[in-house]
């Protein structure tokens, strides 16, 4: 990837955090990339390609399903959801096994700008469904993939508009030093967001538009979930988040 100019407090927030020198394929959590590796490489390493299979199962489970049908304002929902989706756990993946300074760095811009483009995608698939349900005068929050979506997507909202101002404008929390203290808060609530997201997807196969017109195999979603669940989860750092090993 092309070198990208950091701005000086970004540096600052990763300079005194030590590397954290892990075997490839050690203990939970232990997956570090190699110095010498391709960025592209952490989607993979561990169990990340678990989570790969898991989301192409996902993405084409979506696809084949909305494609199936007449195209409309609702389908812009799933289409955009299910590829804001994508990008949110590609950010993770990319980011966590990043240890050196440099790595973190360079991992938390790619990461803000996946997440940020996934924000945008998010935001056009609640506006498209919400107009759609205004003009075919369906009610609102009629199920529990509605409403867990609703609370997903302000999740999701807070989490990326905190996380950008952590890393671009730290100076917000009073100085460095603060931003970097709530960073572990900030990967915990990420993860919560992501089984949130999961179950969202799992409650989303149960609707009746799904089971019905959709046609939706409750089952591929749920082996595509539990494959993104095994792929992310084994690979967090418990330090990072500010448990002591």
């Amino acid at each position: 990837m092309p070198d990208v100019r950091i701005p000086a407090t970004s540096q600052q927030v990763f300079s005194n955090q030590h590397s954290e020198t892990e075997p490839l394929l050690g203990r939970t959590g232990a997956v570090s990339q190699r110095e010498d590796a391709p960025f592209w490489k952490n989607l993979f390493l561990g169990t990340g390609f678990l989570a790969q299979i898991g989301l192409l199962i996902l993405l084409v489970t979506v696809w084949v399903s909305i494609f199936s049908l007449p195209l409309g304002l609702f389908t812009l929902h799933p289409l955009f959801n299910s590829v804001g989706i994508l990008l949110l756990f590609e950010a993770v993946l990319l980011l966590q096994p990043t240890h050196t300074p440099g790595q973190k760095v360079r991992g938390a811009i790619v990461h803000s700008i996946l997440t940020g483009a996934s924000l945008v995608l998010l935001i056009g698939a609640g506006v498209a469904i919400v107009v759609n349900k205004i003009r075919t005068k369906h009610s609102h929050f009629d199920s529990t993939h509605a409403i867990l979506g609703l609370v997903v997507y302000i999740l999701i909202l807070g989490q990326t508009i905190i996380g950008f101002a952590q890393f671009y404008t730290p100076s917000l929390f009073g100085s460095i030093e603060n931003a970097k203290a709530i960073y572990k808060y900030h990967r915990i609530a990420g993860y919560t967001i992501q089984l949130l997201l999961l179950a969202t997807l799992l409650a989303a196969s149960r609707t009746n538009y799904a089971l019905g017109p959709l046609k939706f195999t409750t089952w591929k979603v749920a082996v595509g979930s539990s494959l993104v669940a095994l792929g992310v989860f084994p690979r967090i750092k418990k330090e990072k988040l500010g448990f002591k090993l």
